[in-house]
């Protein structure tokens, strides 16, 4: 990790560990923590959850940095919502700043050492990738002697994603209208939602935070909630799954002709990068 900041949720605005703030190696923020209860004969319950961690800063140019951060801090501790580290620019964590307790004073120096929640325990780093039909070359397009919206065409062939880490990763779909009844087809997974997408509006599908939502996005920016019209088989695994995270590996990628849309893995771990 070679930079790391802290963006406020309430306002926007950033404040650095690389100045004004002076985190050095900022240790307490590099373990990897899974939380997990003890079984008769193993584990149960293994998931990351929220953590504390602490790091001692250094700020040199006190009254106004100590205000800055103050401020920045406590603006995301009343409002209820995490702000964002941001490491290296690509990897984000939901973190709170809760406590900053000064440890030693001097006249040009103040050194503190502050308590972060990480709000989930888990760092993300977000890739996406945006998909254009490119169809089987022995399928033409059936043109049909009314004036359908579209015509209909076979599958969209020949793409594929790659997931190099050891354990199935989060995924978000974005499609882009026109077109009905969407869906794509990743693995062994079929991704679908039973509505009509207008052209230029947009549908997200968005497995990969705690909560998991389905909406339509209008070319206006109206947002509606289509999550009981997405298709959840019988859960994760299923074949059927809209939230179904992306297996490790080189997965096929297929999809009805006539509609782009763009997949963004968001991989996560334990702990930021180290380098």
């Amino acid at each position: 990790m070679q930079s790391l900041e802290y963006v406020c949720a309430a306002t926007g605005e950033r404040i650095g560990f690389e100045g004004p703030l002076y985190g050095e190696t900022l240790t307490g923020l590099r373990a990897r923590v899974w939380d997990y209860s003890l079984a008769s004969r193993g584990m149960t319950g293994i998931t990351r959850k929220a953590r504390e961690a602490t790091v001692t800063v250094k700020i040199h140019d006190s009254p106004a940095t100590l205000d800055l951060l103050r401020r920045l801090a406590d603006a995301d501790m009343a409002s209820g919502n995490p702000g964002t580290l941001v490491a290296d620019g690509e990897w984000e964590a939901k973190a709170w700043i809760t406590k900053s307790e000064p440890q030693s004073i001097t006249p040009t120096m103040v050194e503190t050492q502050l308590t972060i929640v990480l709000a989930d325990g888990v760092w993300r780093r977000p890739t996406m990738t945006h998909f254009t039909p490119r169809y089987d070359s022995g399928t033409a397009d059936l043109d049909y002697p009314y004036d359908y919206p579209r015509d209909f065409a076979g599958m969209a062939l020949g793409a594929e994603i790659v997931n190099d880490t050891s354990i199935p990763q989060p995924v978000k779909l974005t499609i882009f209208g026109p077109c009905a009844q969407p869906y794509v087809i990743i693995g062994n997974n079929r991704y679908e939602v039973d509505v009509t997408v207008p052209s230029g509006s947009r549908l997200e599908i968005d497995g990969t935070g705690d909560v998991r939502t389905v909406t339509m996005v209008s070319g206006t920016g109206l947002v509606t909630n289509c999550f009981a019209q997405a298709v959840r088989g019988s859960g994760k695994d299923s074949g059927r799954y809209v939230f179904q995270p992306l297996a490790p590996g080189t997965q096929p990628i297929s999809w009805p002709g006539g509609f782009q849309f763009d997949l963004t893995v968001c991989e996560e771990r334990s702990e930021p990068p180290w380098t």
